[in-house]
């Protein structure tokens, strides 16, 4: 339910492989993404990662 719930938030959304750990370091250690009431900022930072520049490098 949280992918389904954090994906109609932020869209197709895909990381690289440089990237994909910290992907997995937010979407399963934060409050934000842990926490139902949070969801929403949780699809915010995983939108943030997506286009900062450590993730658009390749």
């Amino acid at each position: 339910m949280k992918g389904k719930f954090i994906q109609h938030f932020t869209g197709p959304v895909k990381f690289s492989s440089e990237c994909r750990t910290h992907f997995h370091r937010l979407y399963h250690n934060t409050r934000d993404c842990s926490t139902p009431a949070f969801y929403k900022r949780c699809a915010r930072l995983l939108t943030r990662l997506a286009m900062s520049p450590l993730c658009m490098q390749s």
